[in-house]
């Protein structure tokens, strides 16, 4: 059983959408990473759909978000990217929520 890393174990703590799972990229090209914090969601504001590496990720320092989303995390909260054999995937709740 694979260990998440300790951003994903503080969002299901803090977020308590329940439990995670992996979702595999739909293509496993991209930039490698080494750790989480090279993953970024794909889009500003929690509207991302997936994760990419942070040198490809959207530049949201002119974006003016609402606040309805957390900023670093993909569909509104309920995935948080990560590094995972070394490219970027996104961990994402199992609450029906989050379907």
């Amino acid at each position: 059983m694979r260990r998440l890393s300790p951003l994903a174990v503080l969002f299901l703590l803090l977020g308590g959408c329940g439990a995670f799972f992996e979702e595999p990229l739909p293509d496993a090209g991209g930039r490698a990473c080494v750790q989480d914090s090279e993953c970024v969601p794909n889009d500003c504001c929690g509207q991302g759909t997936a994760a990419v590496h942070v040198s490809d990720g959207p530049s949201c320092a002119q974006v003016s978000c609402t606040g309805t989303c957390p900023l670093a995390q993909v569909r509104c909260g309920c995935g948080v990217p990560l590094c995972r054999d070394s490219r970027c995937t996104v961990a994402v709740a199992t609450d029906p929520s989050c379907q």
